[in-house]
């Protein structure tokens, strides 16, 4: 099937032995074994494209042909899930001396939907990932989300990316990821708008011919996690997503995130909305040992940092403001965005366990999890560019660009946001007790 990439290769991870082989018995006979997930397509080229309905409806099908049973211990929704670090180390490297595939409860870590709190265990040389969990099937586009909730589950393949950035000695300032036109470009669309000072019916075609152009393709710039990484798929996923529903060329699926195209009464020849995507970390606190420490779900904030007709653009904030209001909403219908929100907390854990030495403390040390020599993750295309987009205002007076970017800071975060709480002494002895010899619990 001609462009229909593979979105199993999203989930594999990659042990040295012949890559076509994973991907062939995952994908069960699909021929393309290019990669897509999160609603793009990305080619060898790193271009990006929207997948059509018929292209995720097959992704979707397929995805349920290849997840495993799940026990049913694991399909039971869970308050507090547990996952040993230390266990989950010596689990997956029994998969990776076998040179076995690594089942499904891994990939989808024990079913996590969030991480609550993370505890350091110096008497059992472990640190725990804890958080509600619940079972998981995949949705009619092929996106992993919890039976119950309906949100995507956290993913493996997205901590272990977190975790080893920050592992190095010099973590990530900032994960980022935008759709910025380069200088040159810039220069071109200038040049148009001093040809083109008065756009009418007349020169209207002529004028949007000269805008594609000037455009071509938009790059894609991203910083903080390798650029062929399943994280960065998801910060691009979202991104793209965030522009298209803007700009009105697909729908949000939520009742109030309209576009906000629809918003606009101000006419100019060009309007380029430039939207942000970032994360307001809640309070961190922790205990007097600062072993136990709780995270919190972290808001998705919107922002516009553009102007329409040298003032504000109402349209702009009225769009971010209701993106934010209802993004929860629009995290169970477009599910790249709760996956944006899981990577942001994943990004947040990773760097308070490097800022707090967590794992020292705990005496855990992780043989297999940090090895990126015996344990490599899949390296996918990496997304370079987009093609230009842009729309009309219903009187043809307007053409509008919509750039965007996302943006996640949790060290600078971290910095500011961490409280003591003596309630979480009392309640220590609770979270950190597990049973049995599994890598989660219960």
């Amino acid at each position: 099937m001609k462009h229909l990439s593979v979105v199993a290769a999203l989930f594999i991870v990659w042990f040295g032995i012949d890559q076509s082989l994973v991907v062939t018995s995952l994908a069960k006979g699909i021929d393309d074994m290019s990669f897509a997930g999160n609603g793009i397509d990305v080619d060898s080229e790193g271009r990006i494209r929207p997948l059509s309905q018929e292209e995720l409806n097959t992704l979707g099908k397929m995805m349920e042909d290849v997840l495993e049973p799940i026990p049913p211990e694991k399909n039971q929704k869970a308050t507090l899930r547990k996952i040993s670090l230390k266990k989950l180390d010596a689990f997956v490297k029994t998969v990776v001396d076998k040179q076995e595939y690594l089942p499904d409860a891994v990939r989808y870590l024990g079913g996590l939907t969030n991480i609550d709190y993370i505890a350091a265990v110096p008497e059992e040389h472990d640190l725990l990932l804890i958080g509600p969990a619940e079972g998981w099937h995949a949705d009619h586009a092929g996106n992993i989300v919890g039976n119950h909730s309906g949100v995507p589950i956290v993913m493996f393949e997205d901590f272990l990316t977190a975790l080893r950035e920050w592992n190095r000695p010099i973590p990530p300032k900032t994960i980022a990821c935008s759709f910025e036109p380069a200088q040159e470009i810039l220069t071109k669309l200038a040049g148009v708008q001093r040809q083109y000072t008065n756009i009418n019916d007349k020169n209207a075609a002529a004028y949007a011919a000269a805008l594609e152009e000037a455009y071509g393709d938009c790059p894609i710039k991203i910083t903080g996690v390798p650029a062929s990484s399943r994280f960065a798929k998801v910060l691009v996923g979202a991104d793209f997503k965030m522009k298209r529903i803007a700009l009105g060329l697909e729908p949000s699926k939520t009742r109030n995130i309209p576009s906000y195209v629809s918003g606009i009464s101000v006419n100019r020849p060009n309007i380029s909305p430039r939207f942000l995507l970032t994360p307001e970390y809640a309070t961190t606190t922790h205990d007097s040992k600062k072993l136990t420490w709780r995270l919190g779900n972290p808001k998705v904030r919107a922002s516009s940092q553009t102007t329409a007709s040298g003032g504000v653009d109402r349209a702009a904030l009225t769009w971010c403001r209701r993106l934010e209001e209802n993004y929860d909403a629009l995290a169970k219908a477009q599910p790249v965005f709760g996956e944006l929100r899981n990577n942001m907390t994943l990004a947040y854990a990773a760097a308070l366990i490097h800022q707090e030495k967590l794992l020292q403390k705990a005496g855990c040390e992780l043989t297999i999890l940090l090895d990126e020599t015996n344990l490599k993750l899949v390296e996918q295309p990496a997304p370079k560019s987009v093609a230009y987009q842009s729309i009309k205002t219903q009187n043809g007076s307007s053409t509008i660009v919509a750039c965007g970017s996302i943006e996640i800071n949790p060290s600078t975060a971290l910095q500011n946001n961490l409280r003591l709480d003596h309630k979480i002494d009392s309640e220590r002895a609770r979270l950190i007790e597990t049973t049995g010899d599994e890598w989660w619990s219960p």
